[in-house]
């Protein structure tokens, strides 16, 4: 009996043992490779996360700093950065209601001319001739307009830089004239005292004249005359 007892408990200690490792084998096990590889994963994810951050701070920076440099350069352009300006009309002339005019020839290569001085803080953008006769001469006449800074007296300004040159023909009778800078200087030429040249190319051609003013002083072949040339100046003005 003892025997049999002792055959029965042998039996069943086996049978805990192979369920014990039946039980083991269905449990994944953590190795300590797969320990050390889950705690280098992490540093690189959060290594990555850094980098990415890096490269759209940079972007963001690169593109604040573009776009101030954008604007820092359209307000040199602009001549003077912050000030607003409008377009405005400089007479050169004196018109008077009733007041007759005369046509005043500029006959190949003779030179009418005006110096002019520009209010406080004004750009000068073009001029306008009201009216170019060419005392009914069709499809022929030509002529010549010339910009200068006024340099001390007339024979210095024109041996300096010219600052704006156009030519034209077959001009039609007491047809305006209109002078554009701004191919040349976007923001107008600066302040300050110019000489503008009227020379024909042709005879049969020139200006008309009214009174003159003050504030201008008016040639024929560099000598001062005693009349003014219906003529504008396109400015702009600070507003």
């Amino acid at each position: 009996m003892k025997k049999i007892t002792a055959v029965l408990a042998a039996a069943l200690l086996c049978l805990g043992s192979v369920f014990a490792l039946v039980s083991c084998s269905n449990t994944p096990a953590t190795t300590t490779a797969d320990t050390t590889k889950a705690a280098e994963s992490t540093p690189e994810t959060t290594k990555e996360a850094a980098t990415t951050e890096e490269v759209t701070t940079e972007a963001t920076t690169t593109e604040e700093v573009t776009t101030e440099a954008a604007t820092t350069e359209a307000n040199t352009t602009e001549g003077n950065p912050g000030v607003n300006y409008v377009e405005d009309e400089m007479m050169l002339f004196d018109r008077r209601a009733g007041d007759s005019h005369d046509p005043i020839a500029a006959d190949s290569g003779r030179e009418l001319a005006c110096k002019f001085t520009l209010p406080e803080g004004a750009r000068l953008t073009g001029l306008y001739f009201e009216s170019c006769p060419t005392w009914s001469t069709p499809d022929y006449s030509g002529f010549v307009v010339e910009l200068y800074k006024w340099d001390n007296d007339y024979e210095n300004t024109l041996v300096g830089e010219m600052l704006y040159s156009e030519e034209f023909e077959e001009w039609v009778d007491n047809a305006y004239c209109e002078l554009d800078f701004t191919d040349k200087a976007p923001s107008g030429f600066e302040t300050g005292t110019y000489l503008w040249v009227f020379r024909g190319t042709t005879d049969k051609i020139g200006i008309w004249a009214m009174d003159p003013i003050d504030e201008c002083e008016y040639f024929e072949n560099g000598v001062s005359a005693n009349h003014g040339f219906q003529v504008l100046a396109y400015i702009l003005t600070p507003a």
